[in-house]
């Protein structure tokens, strides 16, 4: 590998790498990790040296030898310190991993609203912390996801409707609270971050990861890094305009297509067919329930009710558009659904593969998401991860 830059930060490099093929590919001895990297034998025992001090990696036995000194392997330590994450959306989820992802304590609750909601987060942190202190190791830091647009260096809620918070420097307010790293980040990217990570795009370097529900929303990662865009708001796809006749019109609260495909475009679609007298079982179930859900549609869609199953072939269209956009401008390995609605993303990606078929040059994987509702916390530990110091996993190991 061919490095630039000055000695620190080939140093830094260097460490990303062992430290990365040891969790990847260990146990390894000191030998196997110089060939592996082409990096001297010398670099890589005072590299080993510093990990070892800091308990990154830590020593298992040694391997048998036919003669001569036995090798010490190497593994990596993901108990050498701890993670909280927090996602925000309906519910409250926060939890607490160690480097490895593994979830050791969670905790969820209803989302309260405005102030009230704020406060609440504020607490579970605390409680998150104060759990830490029962494993005797330190926390790097603390991730947070919000379904808002997010600015990530200000760590600022821009507007999250859901939950009444506007302009909330959110990032400022938990740390004054903790004492620790945080880190703020939009609800969907962090999908995208935990699907990279520990889902279903960890063997892929180009992902996007589709929320369905009340809102549509993308986050991207491109050649294994989280794209935010110019101003925060890339994969904002919920704004896509799926005809000519949306432009020139004005999109209050949600974008053009989240009114059309999101949870209030399949309700207002069946309401429609209903209100022409389509027969559906949705009609007696409505003589049982309040009012009409986009799970009920697509509820009834699943038991093969005709009527549900045509609204269900209407949003795949809006979807199928998005999905084309997306494939056009960014050519993934993959597309991941997810969100609210992720347990009846399956209704939607046979038909979605059906009307792209041959259209576009590549079509990408369409799947569905692995970690269903862990992805947005499990998104928020890994930032919480790769943000902070000691650049634990800087760069993958190159082949």
């Amino acid at each position: 590998m061919n490095h630039t830059g000055d000695g620190s930060l080939l140093r830094k490099v260097n460490e990303s790498a062992i430290l990365e093929i040891i969790r990847e590919q260990g146990p390894l001895s000191r030998s196997e990790i110089a060939r592996s990297l082409h990096i001297s034998p010398a670099t890589v025992t005072r590299i080993v040296t510093e990990l070892l001090e800091k308990r990154l990696i830590q020593e298992r036995g040694a391997r048998v030898a036919p003669f001569g000194r036995r090798p010490i392997l190497l593994e990596f330590n993901p108990r050498a310190s701890l993670i909280i994450g927090v996602y925000v959306h309906r519910n409250m989820i926060g939890a607490v991993s160690d480097l490895n992802g593994e979830i050791l304590q969670r905790i969820a609750q209803p989302a309260l609203p405005g102030e009230a909601g704020i406060q609440q987060l504020i607490t579970l942190v605390r409680t998150l912390h104060k759990i830490t202190r029962e494993y005797g190791l330190p926390v790097r830091g603390v991730g947070i996801g919000a379904p808002s647009i997010v600015l990530y260096r200000e760590g600022t809620v821009v507007w999250a409707p859901s939950l009444g918070w506007r302009n909330v420097p959110l990032k400022v307010l938990v740390e004054q609270a903790v004492d620790l790293p945080v880190f703020v980040e939009n609800e969907v990217n962090l999908i995208a971050l935990g699907e990279s990570w520990r889902g279903a795009g960890r063997d892929v370097d180009n992902l996007v990861c589709i929320s369905l529900g009340a809102g549509i929303g993308a986050g991207i990662v491109l050649s294994g890094y989280l794209y935010r865009g110019a101003h925060c708001a890339a994969g904002e796809i919920g704004y896509l305009l799926p005809d000519t006749q949306c432009l020139g019109r004005s999109y209050e609260g949600f974008g053009c297509l989240e009114g059309l495909a999101g949870s209030a475009g399949i309700v207002r679609c069946a309401q429609e067919k209903l209100s022409s007298g389509q027969p559906s079982i949705l009609v007696d179930w409505l003589k049982k329930e309040a009012q009409l859900t986009a799970e009920m549609v697509l509820l009834a869609a699943r038991q093969g009710d005709t009527c549900a199953q045509q609204v269900v072939d209407e949003i795949a269209d809006y979807l199928a558009l998005a999905v084309a956009s997306l494939t056009c401008v960014l050519d993934p390995h993959r597309i991941v659904f997810s969100g609210d609605l992720v347990e009846f993303a399956d209704l939607f990606v046979e038909r979605i593969e059906a009307r792209l078929r041959g259209a576009l040059p590549t079509l990408p994987e369409l799947v569905v998401s692995q970690l269903r509702t862990d992805a947005a916390v499990l998104g928020a530990l890994a930032m919480a991860l790769f943000e902070t110091d000691e650049g634990v996993f800087v760069q993958k190991v190159q082949a």
